[in-house]
């Protein structure tokens, strides 16, 4: 490891410091970008992807003043301070792919900015070449993980699992299996290859293009087949086992340990969970019915996401910063929040459609300017 200080070029306040939505007791979480010596990048054995934990004494002494100027950010030290520093070509990389936490560094409001060197501005003023229509998905996709936690918590905590799934409640022996496990190996197998055959996977074509023709695909399927969305894959699934022709007796054997193992699965999650929740947010589920804070970050993401396809541009200090701490607080309702996630998917589609964002980053011109900060810095 090589001292961070000489080689990191940018450090910028992240999470609710950065979002405006920091209040007593929010730690400071600080983000950055480094270079990484010549010597450590060119290394057939060492290899640097990034730092986190604490910063070192020279990085410390440099942000200080401005940590202890910044008007939330002071009240944060008291409690933690953390940090992750990436090196250039990961951050690059990340941005590329239109990564929610790496576009947020680098959207950063200046003002929350704590560290920075002149190769740091060479890459800011490019940051508007990183947007592409890539951030539906991925600005979706991370509001949508969101969700889904707050789902499996809320279903935790108003019916939480009262006993071990045992192989007997899914007409499974006790003991071993209906079929062996190289059987059930090779059919899943085939089924999987099946279901594959089904898809875009195989054909070559833009990302953006892949997922949106899969989503307008999943729909027609769910048409077809006249079911909701979390039923789709067991129904796609006996569709595949009928053109494989497997057995009646063989389809309800893998149906069953499949279910079997979904349910121990689910099992094995709630005993974690219910073991290592944070006090905080076991709060807010217990005085809310979900996890707030988790719906505060859904609402953020989508806005954010619909934001950057209509205007072309990453807003990462919130100017609904007090609707998203109301959000955090309680203000909507789980079936309300279900609601504005709908519209604000809706709205995203809709912006994607007119937006005139590129469908990918120009990789080439990727490659050049990383190269050209890499030879800016001694």
């Amino acid at each position: 490891m090589f001292p961070l200080g000489p080689h990191t070029i940018f450090l910028t306040l992240a999470g609710s410091q950065a979002h405006g939505t920091a209040r007593a007791g929010s730690d400071v979480d600080l983000r950055g970008v480094c270079i990484a010596p010549m010597a450590v990048r060119l290394s057939l054995f060492d290899e640097f992807e990034q730092a986190e934990g604490f910063l070192d004494d020279e990085l410390t002494a440099a942000v200080r003043p401005r940590l202890e100027a910044h008007p939330t950010a002071s009240r944060g030290l008291e409690v933690k301070l953390e940090s992750v520093v990436f090196e250039l070509a990961k951050f690059v990389r990340l941005c590329a792919a239109a990564n929610p936490n790496a576009l947020e560094i680098l959207f950063a409001d200046e003002a929350d900015w704590v560290f920075e060197r002149p190769a740091w501005r060479l890459l800011y003023v490019q940051r508007h070449r990183f947007l592409t229509k890539k951030v539906q998905q991925t600005f979706l996709g991370y509001a949508m993980a969101q969700l889904k936690k707050i789902k499996t918590h809320r279903s935790w905590l108003l019916h939480p699992p009262t006993r071990k799934p045992a192989r007997e409640d899914y007409g499974l022996p006790t003991a071993g299996g209906t079929l062996s496990r190289d059987d059930q190996n090779r059919i899943e197998q085939a089924l999987a290859d099946k279901l594959r055959s089904y898809g875009v996977d195989d054909i070559e074509m833009p990302k953006p293009t892949r997922i949106a023709v899969q989503e307008r695909m999943e729909s027609f399927w769910r048409d077809l087949l006249a079911v909701p969305e979390d039923e789709l894959q067991d129904r796609m699934r006996a569709v595949a086992s009928h053109a494989l022709r497997l057995p009646a007796d063989v389809i309800r054997a893998l149906n069953a340990e499949k279910k079997y193992r979904s349910a121990m699965k689910h099992w094995d999650s709630y005993q974690t969970w219910k073991s290592h929740r944070n006090r905080a947010r076991a709060e807010l589920e217990r005085a809310h019915g979900y996890d707030t804070k988790h719906a505060m970050h859904l609402i953020r993401l989508m806005r954010m996401g619909a934001e950057v396809l209509a205007r072309g541009e990453l807003i990462v200090r919130r100017p609904d910063a007090a609707e998203l701490s109301a959000i955090r607080d309680g203000a909507l309702s789980f079936d309300e929040l279900q609601a504005q996630a709908e519209c604000l998917r809706a709205e995203m589609e809709a912006a994607a459609d007119k937006t005139d964002l590129p469908d990918d980053i120009d990789q080439a011109w990727v490659d050049l300017l990383t190269l050209s900060l890499i030879e800016a810095v001694p």
